[in-house]
């Protein structure tokens, strides 16, 4: 059992036997404190937008590249007033590169319109996730499912992610964002559009949000796992 048919397809490249004895069942997550009403989109306001970020806080992740693209998007009209903020785990090792990033915002004049948030319990993990008009986690190499997308669409807010590992399948799955090719460049493209269009990113919430609730909690991985073993048996 693997969560993506990404993965799934390539661990069955690295072990040698054949896809087909490979079964996908997505990840789920615990829903409590994301709760909205009906219809709501949990992304603030266009007049103060937030790009976030929120995994671990390190190159591996892509938070170098998603700050290049923020002061990419600062140059331009979509970029007016924008925010970043980056939360995430954040140990010894991280934060050197952490330093070297506020850094690289001080130099660029944006430190004052950047937040880092290190290390947040899961309640203000989800107001954090609920103040953002935008997430990404534009990392450079493949991932295999990619929780914390999931995560941000079920605060309602719409994700950019890179075209590479899962990202491609989650989104097809889930309608909650738009993908991009990887770099700076691309993502700064691809979010500057959407910023551009209220209304497409409202959709884009709403319709991510939808999907997670319907088919990304706990309670529909475990129950897909059930059934899937009880054919095993």
């Amino acid at each position: 059992v693997t969560p993506s048919e990404y993965f799934r397809d390539l661990m069955a490249r690295r072990l040698g036997i054949p896809s087909k004895r490979i079964h996908v069942i997505y990840n789920g997550i615990n829903l409590r404190g994301y709760e909205a009403p009906p219809g709501a989109f949990a992304g603030v306001a266009p007049a103060a937008p937030a790009l976030g970020f929120f995994a671990r806080l390190c190159p591996e992740k892509g938070l170098d590249i998603l700050v290049e693209a923020y002061l990419l998007l600062r140059n331009r009209p979509a970029g007016r007033g924008l925010k970043l903020k980056a939360g995430g785990s954040c140990g010894p090792a991280d934060r050197p590169f952490v330093e070297a990033l506020r850094a690289r915002l001080r130099s660029a004049g944006a430190l004052n319109d950047a937040e880092f948030h290190p290390n947040l319990d899961r309640e203000r993990k989800i107001e954090f996730l609920k103040s953002l008009s935008l997430f990404s986690v534009p990392m450079p190499g493949s991932e295999a499912f990619g929780l914390y997308a999931i995560e941000a669409m079920a605060a309602g807010v719409p994700v950019v992610q890179p075209m590479t590992g899962a990202f491609p399948e989650l989104l097809r799955e889930t309608g909650g964002g738009v993908l991009c090719a990887p770099g700076a460049q691309s993502l700064a493209d691809a979010i500057g559009l959407l910023l551009l269009d209220p209304q497409r990113l409202r959709k884009l919430g709403q319709a991510g949000q939808a999907a997670v609730f319907e088919r990304f909690s706990v309670q529909a991985m475990a129950q897909a796992t059930l059934s899937y073993y009880r054919t095993l048996v």
